[in-house]
């Protein structure tokens, strides 16, 4: 049971998020359409709750290796050669989402002492998802390279 939580975790927090998002909306529209009085705080609310559900998404991605990636020169290329491009492209990807991690600390630490009007809470909320997340993608980033390495399968151009 837990290491079905664990492997699905991505798509579990995404899927309920989502659900949660949808639901806001439709208590939305519902008020204005149905009692013309617009919930004031539930567009703040739906734009932060898609922002984890985006990076959700992402980290499923990145754990199944089932981002769009152009491989047309790439599958040219000796079967050798397409290994070696593969692993460039990962450590590539890995020194990307570092990086974004070292940039996304101070970003937060400027955010902290504003508040999001309608909710009453702190931009530290939103913007949180970036250091947290990008920590989530790279640990299953390294993850898959890792069973990857194991398996002796170091590159999955299709």
């Amino acid at each position: 049971m837990l290491k079905k939580l664990y492997d699905n975790f991505e798509e579990i927090a995404g899927g309920v998020l989502f659900i949660g998002m949808f639901l806001v909306l439709v208590a939305q529209t519902s008020a204005r359409q149905g009692f013309s009085a617009p919930l004031v705080w539930s567009e703040e609310l739906s734009k932060l709750i898609f922002i984890y559900v985006a990076y959700f998404g992402v980290i499923s991605c990145i754990k199944d290796n089932s981002h769009v990636s152009i491989d047309i020169f790439v599958k040219k290329l000796p079967e050798k050669a397409q290994k070696w491009v593969y692993i460039f492209n990962q450590l590539l990807i890995l020194a990307a989402l570092v990086l974004i991690f070292i940039i996304s600390i101070p970003i937060v630490e400027r955010q902290a002492t504003l508040n999001i009007i309608t909710l009453q809470i702190s931009y530290m909320y939103m913007y949180i998802a970036l250091p947290v997340l990008t920590l989530f993608m790279i640990f299953r980033l390294v993850e898959r390279i890792v069973n990857e390495w194991r398996r002796g399968k170091t590159r999955e151009v299709e």
